[in-house]
């Protein structure tokens, strides 16, 4: 897509439609430090899943600020994959020039404006038709120069029949360090393919983040698109968009939010049905603590035949100055059609604590297992060791690391 940079310099004026608004002018362009691939960083991309000691034997990509520090595809996938710095990908092919800021506009707001103003970083990532991969695909964007805005765009394209699991990683290098994370990701399922993409977040109380994602989806195509945000953030707004295009395409969009501090978030999803037999599932569980903020919004418009959507937000107080939000919205345009939603806010049940603290435990150990239970990813359709992983860093979360 051809881009307007008259358009985008007006657009930089443009607040987002929701959420906090900063001032870009804040936040450094440029890295003001240089870039080591050190112990920490490996410690701190462990903490969101990504596991950079096993780098060289699994498919993975990593980016620190601007730069890319690590790509490698494992043996075994070559021939099934294709993964390179987006910058390449628009320059290798002309199909993928018509591809970049098709699902997500470059004129939405600031934020988008400044990402297509900045020389293209990121990923490119295609699994070729018909390939199955079993092992996670893995991505890194850390944050390493304080006071930076790190923007990046990736294209994800699976091809008809094809299979895959990415796990994306996002985190700096301090906890305390001001930053600004821009991130657009557009993603392309073709018929019968099936994609789960997992993204996990640890950020800090200085720090801000504005992801942009459109997903569109075509016949009998399938899509997980789970989102684990852990602890503190300055603030945070996203809403990612799906079009199911195809008849009898899918969407399960999962949202599983751990907030602490005084973080403020924005978050949900929309999606469009616009293919007969299309599924939609939205569901958020969130937990606010200290004087966390947090609003949740999901989004389903059915505009096919026999569309069916849902809508669930769960939310779990551990504070009286914490606050949850919750907008959910449905839109139907076919009598045969079945939307429905579900809203739930409360605290921790003192029978469920009684009950757990007669069986030995104590009121604190009480809590962080009714905690973990409502933080269940068994929902997101990961694989077991995949799962396993998060369960891990989710622990970790409520521990305090």
């Amino acid at each position: 897509m051809q881009v307007d940079e008259r358009r985008l310099r007006e657009a930089l004026s443009k607040p987002a439609e929701y959420g906090e608004d900063l001032d870009l002018g804040e936040f450094e362009q440029e890295s003001r430090e240089r870039v080591e691939v050190d112990e920490d960083v490996r410690r701190r991309s462990l903490e969101v899943g990504v596991d950079l000691r096993r780098a060289s034997s699994l498919t993975t990509f990593l980016q620190i600020d601007h730069e890319i520090a690590y790509r490698a595809v494992q043996k075994q996938f070559q021939g099934d994959i294709e993964l390179m710095p987006i910058q390449e990908a628009l320059e290798r092919y002309p199909w993928v020039r018509e591809l970049f800021w098709n699902l997500v506009s470059p004129y939405a707001d600031k934020y988008t404006a400044y990402n297509a103003l900045r020389p293209p970083s990121g990923f490119f990532l295609r699994i070729l038709e018909g390939r199955r991969l079993h092992m996670p695909i893995q991505a890194c964007f850390f944050s390493y120069s304080p006071g930076i805005i790190q923007s990046v765009h990736n294209l994800i394209v699976a091809e008809p029949g094809s299979e895959a699991y990415i796990i994306t990683g996002c985190t700096m290098r301090r906890g305390d360090q001001k930053g600004l994370h821009i991130g657009v990701t557009e993603i392309f399922v073709k018929p019968g393919a099936k994609l789960n993409y997992t993204m996990i977040h640890r950020w800090g109380p200085n720090f801000h983040v504005r992801p942009r994602t459109g997903i569109i989806l075509e016949e009998s195509a399938a899509t997980s698109y789970n989102y684990v945000l852990l602890g503190h953030v300055g603030s945070f707004q996203s809403k990612p968009f799906t079009r199911l295009e195809g008849r009898g395409a899918t969407i399960s969009m999962s949202n599983i939010i751990y907030l602490d501090g005084s973080s403020k978030m924005d978050m949900g999803g929309d999606c469009s049905i616009a293919g007969k037999n299309g599924r939609a599932e939205l569901t958020t569980s969130a937990v606010a603590l200290d004087r966390a903020k947090l609003t949740m919004r999901g989004r389903i418009l059915c505009e096919a035949d026999d569309g069916r959507g849902h809508i669930s937000c769960r939310g779990l107080m551990l504070s009286d100055e914490a606050e949850i939000y919750t907008i959910p919205e449905l839109i139907s345009r076919r009598m045969n059609a079945s939307l429905t939603h579900e809203a739930a806010i409360g605290r921790i049940s003192e029978d469920q604590l009684i009950y757990l603290m007669s069986r030995g435990l104590s009121r604190e150990e009480a809590e962080s297992l009714i905690v973990r239970g409502f933080l269940d990813v068994s929902p997101l359709n990961l694989p077991s060791f995949l799962e396993e992983s998060i369960k891990k860093i989710i622990d970790l979360a409520i521990k305090g690391f």
